[in-house]
């Protein structure tokens, strides 16, 4: 018993040596794999969705050749100097505390500008890396450095605005959802480069940080089909609400009555239709390699500037269904998510063995399709010819604007409701000169942005019409007459704006007159009779004015 014992004792201590010994190995064989330090600093919190994104990207490129720190400035819910000289002192303090690092990473705008202020103060000779950001000038220079280089995140609004004017061709100008903070500043200067490329399109923005929510929303609930949607950044609104981007992405795109175009890929499948989007994910695994390249001793000088991040087509399915846009109508080998794979794509062997026993059966029944399909065609023919008639006869066919039969249709249905109401009859002083002197051609051109710019005005509660030549009118859905002044304000202002004309920039004048239902005209004919009086008085008294109808008149 004793011998025996002895031996198992001997037994024991053997394995536990080896046990240490090869624990002993494997700590040594991972602190040989672990080469270097890396810091990152990112703009925003780990809660803001990119953030996650980006690190996955460092870690996946790193592995285990560095051990990656964090630490985050969260500017999309506190950004005044006090924050920036309060995180300036934490950061001083930290490295103070910590071993060196071998490379700093700085994600996004704010914490790239960060770490360029104080290179030489707080990082000296230790190469910095950069990804995530927007302004590619500042990028730029600074890579000018040879500690400095990175990856720039270049958003893909060219490619996104060719394809969505294929689905669109109406469309005639593209709106960005920008705020006012510091990536919303970057962005914008790189959106509004695109007008040049565009000088068919108008550029225009909805300015979150200016706008109540309310405000915003319904800015964003008026566009239609002529407007291309472009949802960049909402992180804020001028009540001092601050949103988290899932939360802006549900309320911008829940209210658009049109599609909400992305360049990012944070946010798909939570409304955007899509676009060519950027990979944050890829975005930092390029980073990453960068840093992984220096640490194994790459000189910094020889990473060379990021200036296309991968980007690719992608889509969501829901969100095609919802405005009616077919899988064919978009790249050949564009992503598409929530994809519901349909009877064929889960069940297509047995599909095709079936086939095949049945391929006489099915040569019949493809007969019969034939022939289902010339009625169908024949039937959508129909279809898309009384819809064109339908169009034909609501829309004016050079301004595209609800014609005089709709503006009768819709008066008249107002009155006999008993709806109190506003109308706007406006025309363009001296137009027959314009024909005369330029050509008729050049005077549709003018009636034509005419009626843009009034459209560019209308919303929920006011509708235009064309009612012959150059007379339009509007129809406020409000009896208060203010009401009525604001939106002919309104139309006059952006009328002043020059015309081209023949080559040459002109100014054009606009006669408006203002009439109240029913306090200007308990009928049809008695409110428009009030409505024309107060446009040629304001003709008979100079012209380029509004006027309200007033009893003699």
């Amino acid at each position: 018993m004793n011998a025996s014992g002895n031996i198992g004792k001997k037994i024991i201590g053997i394995g536990i040596f080896l046990l240490f010994f090869m624990l002993t190995r494997y700590n040594l064989e991972a602190a040989e794999q672990v080469k270097g330090r890396v810091l990152f600093i990112s703009s925003y919190s780990y809660a803001w969705e990119t953030v996650p994104e980006q690190i996955k990207g460092i870690q996946n490129a790193l592995g285990e050749t560095a051990i990656l720190d964090f630490q985050f400035m969260d500017t999309k819910n506190v950004n005044t100097e006090e924050s920036d000289r309060l995180f300036y002192e934490k950061i001083k303090y930290f490295l103070q505390m910590v071993s060196p690092y071998d490379v700093i990473i700085a994600g996004d705008d704010a914490a790239f500008d960060f770490v360029v202020q104080y290179q030489q103060e707080l990082f000296p000779s230790v190469p910095i890396i950069f990804e995530g950001v927007n302004d590619v000038g500042a990028a730029q220079e600074a890579s000018e450095s040879p500690l400095i280089s990175g990856v720039i995140e270049s958003l893909s609004y060219e490619n996104t605005i060719n394809m969505a004017k294929k689905l669109y061709p109406e469309a005639v100008r593209v709106v960005g959802v920008l705020d006012d903070t510091e990536t919303g500043n970057g962005e914008r200067e790189e959106f509004y480069k695109y007008a040049e490329k565009f000088p068919e399109m108008e550029f225009s923005e909805i300015n979150a940080s200016k706008l109540s929510q309310e405000e915003l929303l319904r800015k964003v609930r008026s566009l239609g089909r002529e407007s291309i949607l472009i949802y960049i950044v909402c992180s804020e609104d001028g009540d001092g609400n601050i949103y988290a981007y899932e939360e802006a992405v549900h309320m911008i795109t829940d209210a658009a009555n049109i599609p909400t175009f992305s360049i990012v890929s944070i946010g798909m499948g939570r409304g955007f239709l899509g676009g060519e989007i950027v990979s944050q994910e890829r975005m930092g695994f390029i980073a990453g390699e960068m840093t992984r390249e220096m640490i194994d001793g790459e000189d910094p000088e020889l990473i060379t500037l990021q200036e296309d991040s991968a980007r690719t087509f992608c889509f969501d399915e829901n969100v095609m269904k919802r405005f009616g846009i077919k899988r064919s109508q978009l790249p050949h080998d564009a992503k598409i998510i929530n994809h519901q794979k349909t009877f064929l794509e889960n069940h297509g062997r047995i599909v095709n063995i079936f086939l095949a026993v049945l391929a006489v059966l099915l040569a019949f029944i493809g007969i019969l399709i034939r022939n289902n399909q010339r009625v169908r065609r024949m039937n959508d023919e129909i279809r898309q010819s009384n819809e064109r008639l339908t169009y034909v006869s609501r829309y004016d066919s050079l301004t595209a604007l609800l014609n005089r039969r709709v503006f009768m249709e819709d008066l008249e249905r107002k009155i006999v409701a008993n709806k109190k109401f506003g109308l706007i009859m406006y025309d363009l002083d001296g137009f027959k000169n314009i024909n005369d002197v330029y050509g008729h051609n050049e005077g549709d051109n003018v009636l034509q942005e005419l009626a843009k710019r009034s459209l560019g005005i209308s919303d929920e509660k006011m509708t235009v019409y064309r009612l012959a030549g150059d007379e339009f009118i509007a129809i406020v859905d409000d009896g208060r007459l203010e009401k009525a002044f604001a939106y002919a304000e309104a139309l006059q202002k952006t009328f002043e704006k020059p015309y081209r004309i023949a080559g040459e920039d002109l100014k054009l004048c606009v006669s408006i007159g203002i009439a109240l239902y029913p306090k200007d005209g308990a009928t049809k004919t008695e409110v428009l009779a009030s409505v024309d009086k107060a446009m040629y008085a304001v003709k008979n008294n100079g012209k380029n004015g509004i006027e309200a109808y007033r009893d003699g008149m």
